[in-house]
């Protein structure tokens, strides 16, 4: 399976044995969005509805039936197992025969999957963790905070997807998580006659048939897009596919094909957790499946030209665009690369297409960094998720960016791909009949959601008060000044016996802040994509008295840290966000890492005018009013309760700036949705299929 990075992703070709038949279906594999795109005054309206329907939301008598499931669930604690998998039994039969009438009994229903839950978990649900079931079964998304059991909330969600005998498919923001939800909650599904599995990357071809069978598949929005993708390329005419995926969906208990080509059962029901993540943050790109393609003469080119970019100057030979991240070539530069062009083949000997890979062998160099955005292992070239700190083994970048990186690190030059099927994450699942979720981080993106999607949020509340403290960010103006601080600020509170998790936004900034504890003689555990084997254990102690862990946003999601003996009376876990990311919301989630459940906790934040992304998105002008007004803040100042004009100041403009992020974001998205649809539209070769069955 591959996926798309920026600016796409190819497969390998061991990894696509459909690759010879491919070519021949490729149009018919790109998926037709259910309802149009709104645009101009249709998407004025659009908008105005969404927020009407967002403002309805909060009206719904959610609190009143989760608190009467709650009841009725404290009620059936005498009932024997035999009546208690017999109510469940005969839920299902409802839900399958008379929908209508199931909604009657919604709250029966809950409160009894809420007692098969306490039952077979030892975790009986709080009224909060009934409201975001009660939301997600409606279609909802559900914005949940931090540590009020998104996991069980979904679980009990998927009971009711499941016991409606429709294909329903878990969405979570990584395989680790899948893996470990869909483990932890089989007792749930089990106790409801139910199966459930998890699909994920390493997973054998040969064992996804019977994972896919299960009544909920737990798994992530890729390994779902790709294997549909692979269904949609198999032999057979459109109006063929069309009949078998009819006939699976009316007898989802019959094999699919005799030829088992079928993986995915249907597009149905989709419950996304940590939704923001998939339906926003890893919907830039789409997922492209793809095999390799001999081009002659590429290595020797791309080898040239990354020589030739070693002895390139900014400012005489080229110019950047940090805003746009591009390279603009100049005369001095074009001149040498045309001086040295007679080697290369006919291919890339041309004026543009030389040029286009000299610009390629200098972004890799300017914004292609290792340790942040890939690393190197066994001899290739590994991209990390931006989002999610983790790496994405067989993911390639397109257009010759992987072949520059392989050139700068002194590899094996790789052949490029050709892509045979591609599909944005925004088509797919708008192709879902039924799309719901939770998140943390919801309510910034609900626009969006409402516009793409159709999905409303609604906002539950916390089971106990929140009591975090959220100290006054910190502005400092150099990144050596800033580490300092850090520094001192995790001795400081790792003195008074508290856990602290610092977060970073890439494998080279975790290394260089453990280096710099350690040399302080603090102990210290570092949780990145290379230490992704050791991640369970690394979280499961990141809760001790005095413990530092350094995290990249892979300590961002799912992630829940249990505090150790007397850590709660110290005063709970120290959250330091030591770099900002591009969108407010990453940054919310890993402050919410502390502070669970009415623990208590701190959050510290640093603003540093040398990160990235204020020198891509900061003008000048803007980073001279921060100084000014926050000069009384020295560098290195340290975190304080109540915050200052200038610390007020500098988080405003700060706030600004990924504001710009994110607008740029969306717009990338958008682009990527619009081009979907045109290409749906505009290529009617094979029907406008809607995904497979339903």
């Amino acid at each position: 399976m591959n996926m798309a990075a920026l600016p796409g992703t190819l497969l390998p070709q061991s990894a696509a044995p459909w690759a010879d038949r491919a070519p021949v279906l490729a149009r018919a594999s790109s998926l037709a969005p259910m309802e149009k795109l709104p645009e101009g005054l249709d998407a004025f309206f659009h908008g105005l509805q969404g927020h009407w329907l967002r403002w309805r939301s909060a009206q719904l008598p959610l609190a009143q039936q989760a608190q009467a499931a709650l009841k009725a669930c404290n009620a059936l604690d005498g009932v024997s197992p035999q009546d208690l998998h017999a109510r469940v039994q005969q839920a299902g039969v409802c839900m399958r025969l008379d929908p209508q009438q199931a909604k009657g009994q919604l709250i029966e229903v809950l409160a009894t999957l809420g007692q098969v839950a306490w039952r077979e978990l030892g975790l009986k649900p709080y009224a909060v963790q009934f409201m975001g079931a009660l939301a997600i079964h409606r279609g909802l998304l559900a914005e949940m905070a931090t540590g009020e059991g998104k996991t069980l909330t979904v679980g009990m969600a998927g009971v009711l997807a499941g016991l409606s005998g429709r294909a329903c498919h878990v969405i979570t923001a990584n395989d680790y998580l899948a893996q470990r939800d869909a483990e932890k909650l089989t007792p749930l599904y089990r106790g409801c006659g139910l199966t459930v599995a998890s699909v994920f990357g390493e997973l054998d071809a040969q064992d996804r048939p019977a994972r896919y069978g299960a009544d909920v598949v737990y798994l992530t929005a890729k390994e779902l897009l790709a294997d549909h993708l692979k269904d949609q390329l198999g032999p057979g005419t459109p109006e063929q596919l069309s009949q078998q995926a009819f006939a699976h969906w009316l007898h989802p208990e019959r094999p699919a094909a005799a030829d088992g080509r079928f993986l995915v059962r249907g597009l149905h029901t989709a419950i996304v957790d940590e939704a923001d993540s998939i339906l926003i943050d890893e919907a830039v790109t789409p997922l492209i499946l793809s095999a390799p393609r001999a081009s002659s003469g590429l290595s020797e080119a791309v080898l040239l030209v990354s020589a030739l970019a070693d002895t390139l100057q900014e400012g005489p030979d080229y110019s950047i665009t940090l805003q746009s991240q591009s390279i603009t070539l100049l005369p001095s530069a074009r001149e040498r690369l045309a001086s040295q062009a007679e080697p290369l083949a006919d291919l890339w000997r041309p004026a543009p297409r030389r040029e286009e890979l000299l610009r390629q062998a200098l972004m890799v160099r300017h914004f292609h960094k290792p340790g942040q955005h890939y690393v190197v292992q066994d001899g290739e070239v590994v991209l990390l998720d931006e989002f999610t700190g983790r790496m994405t083994p067989g993911r390639t970048l397109t257009a010759g960016l992987h072949q520059a990186i392989e050139a700068r690190e002194g590899l094996a030059i790789t052949a490029p791909n050709e892509s045979l099927a591609q599909m944005s994450f925004q088509a797919f699942f708008r192709c879902f009949r039924k799309l719901s979720g939770s998140t943390g981080t919801a309510w910034e993106a609900a626009s969006e959601l409402w516009r793409v999607y159709g999905l409303q949020v609604v906002r539950i509340p916390t089971h106990r008060p929140r009591q975090t403290i959220d100290r006054a960010p910190v502005l400092v103006e150099q990144s050596a000044h800033k580490w300092a601080a850090v520094v001192q600020e995790v001795l400081a509170e790792r003195a008074k016996g508290r856990p602290v998790l610092v977060g970073v936004r890439s494998i080279t900034s975790s290394q260089l802040l453990a280096e710099h504890l350690q040399a302080a003689q603090c102990p210290v555990s570092v949780l990145n994509a290379l230490a992704h084997a050791q991640e369970a254990d690394i979280v499961a102690q990141a809760g001790a008295p005095g413990r530092v862990t350094i995290a990249t946003n892979m300590a961002g999601r799912g992630t829940d840290i249990g505090l150790g003996e007397g850590v709660a009376e110290a005063g709970g876990l120290h959250v330091i966000v030591a770099e900002s990311n591009d969108s407010a919301r990453i940054d919310r989630q890993l402050a919410g890492r502390c502070g669970r459940q009415g623990d208590p906790g701190s959050v510290s934040v640093y603003l540093c005018l040398a990160d990235e992304l204020v020198q891509r998105l900061m003008s000048q002008g803007l980073r001279r009013l921060v100084l000014m007004v926050s000069s009384r803040q020295g560098a290195g100042h340290q975190a304080s309760a109540r915050p200052s004009l200038g610390s007020r100041v500098a988080a405003w403009a700060f706030r600004r700036v990924q504001k710009r992020a994110e607008r740029q974001a969306f717009l990338r998205r958008w682009s990527v949705l619009r081009s979907d649809d045109w290409m749906a539209s505009a290529l009617p070769f094979g029907g406008r299929r809607k995904g497979g069955p339903a």
